[in-house]
């Protein structure tokens, strides 16, 4: 995941304190364990940090020479190395972080596409289990790139998560018991279902049809034939992004989409 600016920041303000630090102790050898593990400390901080960023693709200067400093920090030498040595070493990465490296992922941030991922994922991280938490953040990473309908791909994903889990906690009788129910009612939607003998599975459920999971839903979690409808139309919108067609959703579908799915199952089928 892409560092934030308030984490790079943060750490900028690290390598400027431990900078001073250093050019205190002037043309000495730094003896001081506290300086020494500090700076050992941001070196492997900024080699997690630069990862990350390679990864990204939004911090486009070479990160080579950085890394190969904050390396040699870290490694340390057999020579006692005195404080001008690391002053002017950390001063190297210091001078040009602002510009190379902060200032590119604020602009990253303020994208239209990065306010999307931040406030899905505040509206749908505390209303994840852990299991759904995988696929939703794969569908942030997908808006992140601008792959919107990988993304709804992967938020339906996390929404059919939901469902087998609340499945699983009421059990087979009580979702056989509701597929009886449903089974035996005429008209629209229900005359709609495939014919499914009784599930006992965990794998024989995951090879039910989304639809008729939505369906037994009204009977087993007493939403009503607005709801249905809604989650109906969401699976129409899944299944068009899965599929080669015209669909070109954009990222206020996504975010409608989303938001539709924490309104009708995350918040309400636990």
């Amino acid at each position: 995941m892409l560092p934030s600016s308030d984490e790079l920041e943060a750490f900028h303000e690290r390598l400027t304190a431990a900078r001073d630090a250093a050019g205190k102790v002037g043309d000495a050898e730094v003896g001081r364990t506290d300086l020494l593990a500090d700076l050992a400390a941001i070196a492997r901080d900024w080699l997690r940090l630069s990862q990350a960023l390679r990864d990204s693709d939004v911090v486009t200067p070479e990160l080579d020479t950085t890394d190969a400093v904050m390396t040699e920090i870290l490694r340390g030498n057999p020579e006692r190395r005195r404080g001008t040595y690391y002053r002017r070493r950390l001063e190297e990465v210091r001078k040009g972080f602002a510009d190379a490296i902060i200032v590119p992922v604020i602009k990253h941030e303020g994208s239209p596409r990065q306010v999307a991922v931040r406030r899905l994922r505040a509206l749908l991280d505390p209303l994840l289990s852990p299991d759904e938490q995988a696929y939703i953040d794969e569908a942030l990473r997908c808006i992140g790139q601008s792959c919107f309908r990988a993304a709804i791909i992967m938020l339906w994903a996390g929404a059919v998560a939901r469902l087998h889990q609340a499945v699983g906690a009421v059990g087979f009788g009580a979702f056989n018991a509701a597929l009886a129910a449903v089974a035996a009612k005429t008209g629209q939607p229900f005359k709609r279902m495939s014919a499914r003998p009784q599930i006992t599975s965990l794998p024989e459920l995951q090879q039910l049809r989304d639809f008729d999971l939505l369906v037994v839903g009204m009977e087993l979690w007493r939403y009503d034939l607005q709801a249905f409808q809604d989650l109906e139309r969401l699976l129409g919108v899944r299944n068009g992004a899965a599929h080669p067609g015209t669909a070109t959703p954009g990222i206020l579908d996504v975010e409608h989409f989303a938001t539709k799915l924490a309104q009708r199952v995350f918040s309400t089928i636990k």
